[in-house]
């Protein structure tokens, strides 16, 4: 997905007239050709801001949409409540987006084509639900879907952040003590010893010698990591099939993979209940899922499953043929097939895998601290005991 820039443009109207304002696209071609289309001569575009705008908070969409469903449940029609909106945006550049919406409703495009022409800040899943209620005549029902599918994943992502916020903020620590002690503490002792001439334990010794190994290769250390980083971010884009091994790889680690498997759960489920909610086929659905995913394993096992159903399967048939998927899950979408009762049995096992990934996040937590202060107890604990194991000699040196 192309990153999305926002312009302040200027041009000259096939009347004669000055005019200006914003727009949003990926580049200068691009806002060019916009507004060439709507019979605007533009003779200066600039960049509104440096950086991309790669996305919007969850958190703004849906505040956006629930305002949105309480003034079109009041009796409002769409370009009155995008008015209204704009009148209070949580910021300029969201007043601008705003802005470019209603002119675009104004101008006769639905709302969901409007949201579609911009994936970079209304993912996919918020058009196609919008599509839905527009085709339904439920527009107010939809923009509720999206509130619950945005809040799910919210809910989901801040569990994620939550779980590994103080193990990684730990390690953080325990690096940066251990680099200080090895590279600013210990080579001090080790001068003051060797001046001293004191005989010093085969322990201190070791622990000097890798000090010395660590303060030569830190340098390069660095330089391997950031090189590291920089081929990464430059292999996932260009080469699917190494982000694919690599989501492989965490299914497999304990803990975090369940964890991981169960909130792309919640979500793939949460979304096909909305999708059904609002009338859509449950080949739309999946279709539309496929978009929502940002990993590559998800998003293709997503994929064989929408073409397994083409052929007539049927969509327990079409889960049972890959382990991302738990027999729990397989048992519950068998009956609901038989009953017809597929949305209640998606919002189901959506909440089923939603309060799972909740405790396995407090179980992340709560068994990786003692790991992470064993480690860095043990490591700071070492090397102390191999600074200090000298002094027991001094006597004899100075005697």
């Amino acid at each position: 997905m192309q990153q999305l820039r926002l312009y302040y443009w200027q041009g000259i109207s096939l009347q004669g007239e000055n005019c200006d304002g914003h727009q949003l696209g990926v580049c200068r071609q691009d806002i060019e050709l916009q507004l060439l289309t709507d019979s605007i001569i533009p003779y200066r575009i600039k960049t509104k801001q440096n950086r991309t705008l790669k996305g919007w908070s969850r958190k703004t969409l849906i505040v956006f949409f629930q305002q949105l469903e309480s003034m079109l449940n009041a009796g409002l029609t769409l370009a009155v409540c995008l008015e209204l909106l704009m009148s209070n945006p949580p910021s300029p550049i969201w007043r601008i987006i705003i802005e470019l919406l209603l002119k675009k409703i104004v101008s006769g495009e639905k709302l969901s084509q409007a949201l579609a022409q911009w994936p970079q800040i209304f993912p996919s899943t918020v058009s196609a639900l919008i599509r839905a209620g527009e085709f339904t005549g439920h527009l107010p029902d939809s923009c509720l879907q999206v509130v619950r599918v945005l809040k799910q994943q919210q809910v989901l992502h801040d569990e994620l952040v939550a779980a590994l916020r103080y193990p990684c903020i730990t390690l953080l620590f325990l690096i940066i003590t251990t680099c200080g002690l090895l590279v600013f503490v210990l080579p001090e002792f080790a001068l003051m010893y060797q001046s001293l001439n004191a005989p010093l334990p085969r322990f201190t010794q070791l622990l000097i010698q890798f000090a010395h190994f660590f303060n030569i290769a830190l340098p390069y250390s660095f330089l391997i990591g950031a090189i590291f980083l920089l081929v990464a971010r430059y292999i996932d884009p260009k080469y699917p099939k190494w982000k694919l091994a690599r989501h492989r790889c965490i299914r497999h680690i304990p803990l975090l993979g369940e964890l991981w498997q169960y909130r792309h759960l919640s979500l793939l489920f949460s979304t096909l209940s909305s999708t059904q909610h609002s009338g859509l086929t449950l080949l739309d659905g999946l279709h539309l899922v496929t978009n929502i995913f940002s990993s590559p394993l998800w998003k293709q096992r997503i994929e064989e499953i929408y073409r397994r159903l083409h052929t007539g399967e049927k969509l327990s048939a079409a889960m049972a043929y890959y382990p991302e998927y738990p027999p729990l899950s397989l048992l519950l979408v068998r009956s609901a097939e038989e009953t017809g009762q597929l949305e209640k049995t998606f919002s189901q096992l959506a909440t089923w895998y939603s309060q799972q990934a909740s405790v396995l996040s407090r179980q992340l937590t709560q068994r990786i601290e003692p790991i992470m202060l064993g480690l860095s107890g043990g490591l700071v604990g070492c090397i102390v005991i191999a600074m200090y194991l000298p002094i027991f000699y001094l006597g004899e040196a100075l005697g």
